[in-house]
């Protein structure tokens, strides 16, 4: 039976095999070897092995292996695909200039990543999400702030988006990013009638950050 790492660092070590932009850091050989062998190490137990991550893999796997309909066919369907999907379609999309449509694909996934993660009993979860806008960010986030109305106009249609969706992927998938998963066989997250309770009022709490964020930016200098 084959053993998938982390949905993580299988994402992260999926997008260092691409040619690196000018903006990204360098990684040694023996780095590379080092974080390969760690996420490796780690083989979920009890609860965290069910966690159904396949069909996200697969998908990263058929993007990286440079289908040209892999995104396209993804994005038919992309209820099914945990966050993490999403991320790396946005960074793609954004390096071939669709910076819009990266906008809206980067916001959707850090809206469904921090949902997620307010689901999790082990609030290291939260450390995944962090770690996902910060290496998929890098490029859009400026891009986004830099048209605080366009901003605006592409968030609220996600959020407007995501409230009308069905998930269909396990929003467990970041449970594997916790420090539990180390040495816990039992998931702490919460129960699946709370799921859409979470969501929604991760909606409002988005939906409140970007208003903040705006008006700040809508700030004269001093």
């Amino acid at each position: 039976m084959k053993l998938y790492p982390l949905l993580l660092c299988a994402l992260l070590a999926a997008c260092s095999s691409q040619p690196p932009s000018k903006e990204t850091t360098k990684t040694t050989p023996k780095a590379e070897s080092s974080q390969a062998a760690e996420s490796q190490e780690v083989v979920p137990k009890g609860e965290f092995a069910q966690i159904d991550i396949k069909k996200s893999q697969d998908a990263m796997d058929t993007i990286t292996g440079g289908n040209p309909n892999a995104i396209n066919d993804i994005l038919q369907t992309p209820n099914d695909y945990a966050p993490p999907v999403l991320y790396l379609i946005s960074a793609i999309m954004f390096d071939n200039d669709y910076q819009d449509q990266a906008t809206f694909w980067f916001y959707a996934a850090q809206l469904r990543a921090r949902s997620d993660a307010n689901k999790s009993g082990d609030q290291t979860a939260h450390q995944a999400v962090s770690q996902l806008n910060q290496r998929f960010g890098a490029k859009i986030a400026p891009y986004s702030m830099s048209n605080p109305k366009r901003l605006q106009s592409i968030v609220g249609q996600v959020l407007e988006w995501d409230e009308e969706q069905t998930r269909n992927y396990d929003a467990r998938w970041v449970a594997l990013q916790s420090k539990d998963v180390m040495t816990e066989d039992k998931v702490n997250f919460a129960p699946r009638d709370k799921w859409q309770e979470i969501n929604a009022l991760t909606r409002n709490q988005f939906r409140q950050g970007l208003e903040q964020a705006i008006a700040k930016l809508d700030q004269p200098a001093n």
